[in-house]
């Protein structure tokens, strides 16, 4: 964006599709994104359809952690990231650094102890406070309509030809509910065929639950959906829903605070 490459309105979208996958995504309450690194050497790359339930992408949390951080300095008036990144480069030589380094620079761009608070970012499973670091740049949270594949808490696969696969049950969600597992198919819905999820609606009658047939392993199965299916909040917890977009909705008092923050984050 700074190049000119795409424009800020691109490049908050990439932020939400970020912030949005990771907010989706249960196992961030499970594994620190540290853990997810060290654990990256042995099995990041054989995931399975738990895995979004018991771990967290080091690169997508990761980036989450570099942009609290840096919205925190800015926030203050004291440094950014660059400063944060030159300062490493010089103390390194251009040789290794350790996690004290880091500690060490950003506490000394930031004047004052902030360190602590980046190592609860790195090594724990709570949500950050995004609230708070976005507001002061004049950005909120958009929740969005979540997609029924979202509420019941489902990634699927879905085709005219093929029908709907799910791939994967995320912890809490109305599908683990119900007991859906991975590689079900999704056949049809109170006596009606489906082949796309967001179809299920039209054939629920309201306030009442509903048959869902599936099958499993070649076997045919009948579930039971809630009376609730069609509205059901999505699985997710902390400040923010799980599907959204980062806007530009400032306080009138704050607003031109906020855009000179965010115009010196965005461009600088």
């Amino acid at each position: 964006m700074r190049c000119g490459l795409i424009d800020e309105g691109r490049y908050l979208k990439l932020l939400s599709k970020n912030l949005g996958g990771v907010l989706s995504t249960p196992g961030r309450h499970v594994q620190s994104v540290a853990r997810s690194s060290f654990d990256a050497w042995v099995k990041y790359y054989r995931n399975d359809e738990n895995s979004p339930n018991i771990t967290v992408s080091y690169y997508t949390k990761g980036a989450l952690v570099a942009l609290a951080l840096d919205l925190t300095l800015r926030a203050n008036g004291k440094g950014t990231l660059d400063e944060v990144m030159r300062a490493l480069w010089l103390r390194s030589g251009g040789g290794p650094i350790s996690q004290a380094d880091i500690w060490q620079a950003v506490d000394d761009i930031a004047g004052r102890h902030l360190s602590p608070t980046l190592s609860h970012w790195v090594h724990g499973t709570d949500d950050f406070p995004w609230p708070e670091l976005l507001n002061p740049f004049g950005l909120t949270w958009q929740a969005t309509t979540p997609t029924i594949s979202q509420r019941w808490g489902l990634k699927v696969s879905e085709s005219a030809l093929t029908g709907i696969k799910v791939s994967q049950v995320l912890r809490g969600g109305l599908g683990e509910k119900i007991g859906l597992s991975a590689g079900d198919e999704v056949i049809g819905l109170n006596q009606w065929r489906v082949r796309r999820l967001d179809e299920a609606p039209r054939f629920m009658v309201p306030d009442k639950p509903c048959p869902l047939l599936v099958c499993r392993d070649q076997a045919l199965l009948t579930l039971t959906l809630p009376a609730d299916a069609a509205t059901v909040a999505a699985p997710g917890e902390g400040d923010l829903a799980p599907q959204g977009n980062l806007v530009h909705q400032p306080t009138a008092q704050a607003a031109r605070h906020a855009s000179t923050l965010r115009k010196a984050w965005l461009s600088s």
